[in-house]
């Protein structure tokens, strides 16, 4: 069930019909859904007519001079049955039809289980999930993982409740009206008309409930998403609340959070529980009419009781449905709100993808393994339209060189780092590799080449082997081994009870922090990348464990061009060449030495590094 964005400078299709396409492609069993609806309805006026008929028999027995029962369809028992008779095959065919209305009802709730739980839910789920995977960073960076995480589970119920709640119940409520309506105007022309005379109010009402109700549903659904984020804060957040006290400040923010969403769905249940007594006290009217004029009918002999009986209970059934429109316009309104969401993401364009026709990267090599030789052309980029973290960035680097890229907070080292892997496009200019633009090359290509370690070691709640391994799953456990000793990680690896299969908690928070940054280590390195990008992978470590980590670095670099983002200098000595970046552009460039010896702006940081290490230590460090 695909669902393409829609092309660049046109409107998205309004959610309505999206949602109907939605329905439209589970047509089959919305038709059998509505197959067993259909049938219920046809039992249930059959119940009711039969019903109509008992009295009329049983009345005209008692009193011959009444109105004798009218038969349905011209059909009429032989006159040699008696009352006594008719009445109890009445009873055995309302009590059969109420047998079957079970088992279809049953029958049913199975089909409507399956169509909706089984099949819409898990299904869009998958399809909204896949989207993201393959949206570049740009739409993450934008939207709060509490909204996302929303869209993928509260929105696409709603979105489910659209065919249950909405088409399923409307198709029923309509052919109900349609139904009850031609019956009540075979059975009595003026009466119906005079009792459906008010009906026409409650499509105003309604027009009018459904205009306020949608800003509101869409507002709720913000508010839901801010709780959801709240929660997510507060539960990855504990450590520092618990740290600083602030767990009473943590509950109040989160409760204020909690209770904008209560009032504000309360706010929207008021206005729905105005909805429908003003429904219900319009259909009551129509009651009060058919007191009055079916009364009057059946005392003038113009009617039977029982067929009063009977235009009595259809026009009940066909109140109810009128007053079912209160909840199927209060779904509808929440299934256009979420569905907006989950078509929003859908349709957001994916930036970052492979071109038409892409260069395979081993026909660009002549069939082996990239090289690793890496150029930036006049490379700018900015994460919006109107500030460049990047500007102008012109960059060589040989295959199997290591580049250090230096500089202070923000000035762009990360971001060029993104760069590489196309996490995002430059703006302007462009990144080569072996020669080949990075926009050119097959995208799984790409990043299979190339190796990232993060400065938050993220792992996931698995095993060791399975972290090692999630770029490869069907890795042999000797190239698992390897990958983990080349990044230094085999030896404490081994001292687990478990080893290999030791079972890591949620954030790996069974191990400390250069044992998960020598797992994300072995796990850049076991696709054996061309390429290896650190974005600071010591910078939360001590010095002990930061001289370990480098040392592994130090193996895992040999024969692949690598990047390393850092500011300490004991990174920073073993580079092949330092760039320094600062607000975005290149200042200066050269081996540590070489940098040094300028005195310029890389030399004043280098300095406050050795002038801090003699306070703390009494000697400067080597």
């Amino acid at each position: 069930m695909n669902d393409p964005a829609p092309p660049p400078g046109k409107r998205a299709t309004h959610p309505a019909r999206r949602l109907l396409a939605l329905a439209w492609h589970y047509r089959a069993a919305c038709l059998g859904v509505f197959g067993f609806q259909v049938v219920l309805l046809a039992l249930g006026l059959g119940g009711l007519g039969l019903g109509g008929i008992a009295i009329d028999v049983a009345r005209h027995a008692l009193a011959p001079a009444t109105l004798p029962a009218r038969w349905p369809f011209g059909l009429a028992p032989p006159p040699a049955w008696s009352p006594g008779t008719l009445l109890f095959l009445a009873g055995g065919a309302v009590l059969v039809m109420a047998a079957l209305r079970a088992a279809l009802l049953f029958g049913y709730g199975i089909a409507v289980g399956r169509l909706l739980h089984l099949r819409i839910v898990p299904e869009l789920r998958v399809q909204v999930f896949a989207k993201l995977q393959r949206l570049s960073f740009r739409f993450f960076d934008g939207n709060a993982s509490g909204s996302i995480i929303n869209r993928v589970t509260g929105d696409v119920q709603s979105v489910r409740a659209f065919i249950d709640g909405v088409l399923l119940q409307g198709a029923i409520m309509l052919l109900s009206l349609g139904v009850y309506l031609v019956y009540m105007l075979r059975a009595h022309v003026a009466l119906t008309l005079a009792c459906l005379a008010p009906t026409p109010v409650i499509w105003l009402i309604t027009s009018v409930f459904s205009r306020r109700t949608r800003a509101a549903y869409e507002h709720n659904r913000a508010l839901a998403d801010d709780l959801v984020l709240g929660m997510s804060e507060g539960v990855k957040g504990i450590r520092v609340t618990k740290i600083f006290g602030r767990e009473a400040e943590a509950f109040d923010r989160f409760q204020r959070r909690n209770v904008a969403v209560r009032d504000q769905q309360e706010a929207i249940f008021r206005r729905i529980s105005r909805f429908g007594p003003a429904v219900s006290f319009i259909t009551a009217i129509d009651v009060a009419i058919l007191l009055l004029f079916g009364g009057r009918l059946v005392a003038e002999q113009a009617m039977t009781l029982g067929e009063l009986v009977v235009f009595a209970g259809v026009l009940q059934q066909f109140a109810g449905q009128i007053s079912s429109m209160a909840g199927i316009w209060n779904t509808l309104e929440q299934s256009l709100a979420a569905a907006h969401r989950v078509f929003e993401v859908l349709d957001t364009p994916v930036e970052i993808a492979s071109a038409a026709r892409p260069v395979r990267l081993a026909a660009a090599v002549g069939g082996a393994s990239p090289r690793g030789q890496l150029r930036l052309e006049g490379v700018s980029f900015g994460y919006d339209a109107t500030t460049r973290v990047l500007e102008d960035i012109d960059l060589d680097v040989a295959p199997g060189q290591c580049v250090a890229l230096f500089g202070p907070t923000g000035s762009g080292k990360s971001t060029l780092l993104g760069l590489i892997p196309r996490f995002y496009d430059p703006r302007e200019g462009r990144l080569r590799l072996d020669g080949v633009d990075l926009r050119d090359v097959d995208l799984g290509d790409l990043r299979r080449s190339i190796g990232v370690v993060f400065q938050e070691s993220l792992l996931f709640r698995s095993t060791i082997a399975e972290n090692i391994a999630f770029g490869h799953p069907e890795a042999p456990r000797a190239a698992v081994e390897r990958a983990a000793r080349t990044a230094g990680a085999h030896d404490f690896i081994m001292a687990l009870p478990e080893g290999y299969q030791t079972r890591l908690d949620e954030a790996a928070s069974n191990l400390s922090g250069g044992q998960r940054q020598r797992l994300t280590l072995a796990r850049a390195l076991l696709l054996d990348p061309a390429i290896l990008l650190l974005d600071d992978p010591t910078a939360a470590v001590d010095a002990l464990t930061e001289e370990e980590i480098l040392s592994s670095l130090d193996a895992a670099r040999v024969g692949r061009t690598t990047f390393i983002a850092a500011n300490r200098l004991s990174a920073l000595r073993r580079a092949d060449l330092v760039v320094v970046l600062e607000r975005g552009r290149i200042v200066e460039r050269g081996t540590h030495a070489e940098l040094m010896r300028a005195r310029g702006v890389y030399f004043r940081a280098a300095s406050l590094q050795v002038l801090g290490a003699r306070d703390a230590d009494g000697e400067a460090r080597p």
